[in-house]
């Protein structure tokens, strides 16, 4: 019943076209075990496109996530495709042995192998290949940057912090590029603090900040067109000269665990639980603007 009542609030939302997005579900075998993904792509593959995966949050799933970013949207204007892989158990492995997850599996392994199944599917621009996700999706962002960044070429987090495990090194030569966008008053991934695993919102940001040796800030005050919501946008811009790699941080004053400027959020979640909105950004369009700035061969 969810699930349909989801199709109806998509339908609606999409203007009623039923063709405008059109998702495929495909299976990898890896370790043993079939992986779902779902892949959403423009009608024009004339020329090797652009490719963000897109993962979604702890107890969610693709489909979620897919209606819950409305990220195709503004990705087929582009001319940009996206895949929305299926967690084991709902979640994605970050190297966190917490009892919440129950996620042991080779998760950055199994990315990797479906990168290379897509691109031998599909007319996909190896070097435009992008990752982002939402609370443990985008925990696991973080951790592709680790272990995948040989094939991704730029990364990308809502409401999801970064986890250094005890042991645990990230020895990546190549800058990073990373946009991370994040609300004050999150009361899942917490935007101050921290707690032995998790580091801070804006300590994750500055990890990569320093990883990529950018010693310029600005901060700009996004203009508060829709006062209702009750929040407010500061965007924060770390740089350096003689390099187009950059860390942004989208801060969302008493933002919640949203994915910020969600259209389905204020028709399908409960505000108590999650939050508030934002109506100044729109997460999926801030990502897909960085991300194609930027290729793998940048990075060579």
């Amino acid at each position: 019943m969810f699930k349909l009542f989801i199709f109806f609030i998509s339908f609606f939302l999409l203007g009623g076209s039923k063709d405008k997005i059109i998702t495929k579900k495909d299976i990898i075998n890896f370790d043993g075990k079939k992986r779902e993904y779902h892949v959403s792509l423009p009608k024009n593959m004339s020329k090797p496109i652009p490719l963000i995966i897109n993962f979604h949050g702890f107890s969610s799933n693709a489909i979620e996530q897919q209606e819950f970013s409305q990220m195709d949207n503004y990705a087929h204007l582009n001319g940009v495709g996206v895949i929305y892989p299926e967690g084991i158990n709902k979640s994605w492995n970050v190297g966190l042995k917490a009892e919440k997850f129950k996620n042991e599996e080779n998760d950055i392994g199994f990315v990797d192998a479906l990168i290379d199944s897509v691109t031998s599917k599909y007319n996909i621009d190896s070097n435009r290949i992008y990752v982002c996700g939402f609370s443990n999706g985008g925990e696991f962002s973080y951790e592709l940057m680790c272990g995948l960044s040989n094939k991704i070429a730029a990364f990308g987090s809502v409401g999801g912090n970064f986890i250094i495990n005890e042991g645990r090194s990230c020895k990546i030569k190549r800058e990073i590029p990373l946009i991370h966008i994040h609300g004050t008053k999150d009361k899942f991934e917490k935007y101050n603090g921290y707690n032995g695993y998790y580091l801070s919102t804006i300590e994750s940001v500055n990890f990569w900040a320093k990883h990529n040796q950018l010693d310029k800030l600005v901060v700009e005050n996004i203009e508060d067109t829709y006062k209702k919501d009750r929040t407010t946008v500061e965007k924060y811009t770390f740089y350096k000269d003689n390099s187009d790699t950059k860390v942004i941080h989208l801060k969302v004053l008493n933002g919640g665990h949203v994915w910020l400027g969600s259209p389905t959020f204020d028709l399908l979640y409960q505000k108590l639980l999650f939050g508030k909105n934002n109506r100044e950004i729109d997460s999926s369009k801030e990502l897909i603007d960085f991300f194609l700035k930027y290729k793998l061969s940048d990075f060579n």
